[in-house]
């Protein structure tokens, strides 16, 4: 996605991100294909998952009609999140896997969405910063490898991608003076939750890269 990003900035256009994250998307589902569900299916509740992240390819050409349809296509995008969670509670089919592919596919779309801004001059390029924190994450806890894989799920963490989502579409309204310092505000918050998440994953001591129990006595 990184190198994604990249070829995004320098053809000025959402679509490299696109193609980057679906094959990401469809490569996780593949590769964990024996923990989809704790009954070994696919379910329902993925099969959501995967519509939303499929519903993001129609936000580039909505972008391209106006607000008025990229603001709906993000609305339909966030009114489907937190129902393919419920429906997995509902039928007992919630799994490590469906966790990861919800926040993948969310992470897409605040990236995608960070682009289509930018790429129309609504907002300034450094933006794609804030839509890459999910996979800066990712590649330092990999690289770290610490006992804890992932970070630990918070209200605050999904007020604060809320307040992310709501500021940028703000921008396509044509108000600059109101959502460039919003916009500022919830990326700033954003970036410190992602490094209170880092914080709480990585035992102190650890050197950069070295396996956990390494650095200890």
């Amino acid at each position: 996605m990184l190198l994604a990003t990249a070829a995004a900035g320098a053809l000025r256009s959402p679509w490299p991100l696109l193609v980057g994250g679906g094959a990401l998307l469809a490569a996780l589902v593949v590769v964990a294909r024996d923990g989809w569900t704790p009954q070994g299916s696919f379910g329902a509740a993925n099969g959501l998952t995967i519509a939303r992240a499929a519903l993001l390819g129609g936000l580039p050409p909505a972008a391209a009609l106006g607000a008025g349809p990229a603001i709906g296509v993000s609305l339909l995008f966030l009114g489907a999140d937190g129902v393919d969670g419920w429906l997995a509670r509902r039928r007992g089919r919630t799994s490590e896997f469906g966790a990861f592919l919800d926040k993948e596919t969310d992470a897409l779309f605040l990236l995608l969405l960070c682009a289509v801004a930018a790429f129309q001059n609504r907002l300034p390029l450094w933006i794609l910063g804030a839509g890459l924190l999910r996979y800066v994450f990712v590649v330092v806890v990999f690289l770290l490898d610490p006992p804890e894989k992932t970070e630990e799920r918070s209200n605050l963490a999904r007020y604060l991608y809320g307040a992310m989502v709501g500021a940028l579409l703000l921008s396509f309204l044509p108000y600059p003076a109101l959502y460039r310092p919003l916009v500022l505000l919830a990326a700033g918050a954003l970036a410190v939750s992602f490094g209170r998440s880092l914080w709480g994953i990585v035992p102190r001591g650890q050197a950069f890269g070295e396996p956990d129990g390494g650095g200890r006595t």
